[in-house]
């Protein structure tokens, strides 16, 4: 009789418990349900009015994007449009220069303008500016500076060395006009004899007629 009993006592509020429904999230004893609100769809819009869709193409026929060819991205507005074909440029070669070679140092030379040499003095001059040997003159040419030095003054050339490299350049001197040569011998006047004692005889040449030599 009495395990009988502890088994009802164990029963009852096990069935009990079963027979109550379920517990819902925010399930409270007497809750009441708030009231629906009316759909928002329907209510108005406070600038659009109730034709949303008139009011949004009244304001689309206003925006800039309107008068433009492309959008913000780039991109054409006309969906029929054909892309630009950009002209492609020539292939340009890019030449390549050489530095020109340097010139000879004669050739240099070769341009300056002597008026007047004195070879015992070992001297000459270029205009009005004096220059003799020892003298060191710097020489522009080409926008270039050449640094030379007068080693040797005569009558037939001028000798420059550049002081930096020790290159030898010759100005060779011809001071007589254009069309005339030097002679080979001595200028004697008609009538006239050398008048060094150990002077030769002169035989069988066109001065031997001038100065009274024997002719054969």
């Amino acid at each position: 009789m009495g395990k009988l009993t502890f088994i009802l006592l164990w029963l009852i509020p096990t069935l009990a418990a079963a027979a109550q429904p379920p517990a819902t999230p925010n399930h409270t004893p007497n809750h009441t349900p708030a009231p629906a609100t009316p759909d928002a769809a329907a209510t108005p819009s406070r600038y659009a009015g109730a034709d949303p869709t008139t009011y949004a193409a009244a304001l689309a026929k206003r925006m800039a994007i309107l008068s433009r060819a492309h959008d913000p991205f780039g991109q054409p507005q006309d969906p029929d449009a054909k892309p630009v074909v950009k002209p492609t440029l020539a292939k340009t070669t890019r030449r390549s220069f050489k530095a020109e070679p340097p010139a000879p140092l004669s050739e240099i030379v070769s341009q300056i303008k002597v008026t007047t040499v004195m070879p015992k003095a070992r001297r000459f001059l270029i205009s009005d500016r004096a220059l003799g040997v020892g003298d060191k003159i710097p020489i522009n040419y080409r926008n270039k500076q050449i640094l030379t030095q007068i080693t040797e003054v005569s009558a037939a050339r001028i000798v420059f060395k550049n002081t930096e490299t020790n290159e030898i350049g010759i100005l060779k001197l011809d001071m007589l006009p254009s069309g005339m040569t030097k002679g080979t011998a001595s200028i004697i006047a008609p009538g006239m004899s050398p008048t060094d004692p150990d002077a030769p005889l002169e035989v069988g040449s066109p001065l031997s007629q001038s100065v009274g030599s024997i002719t054969p």
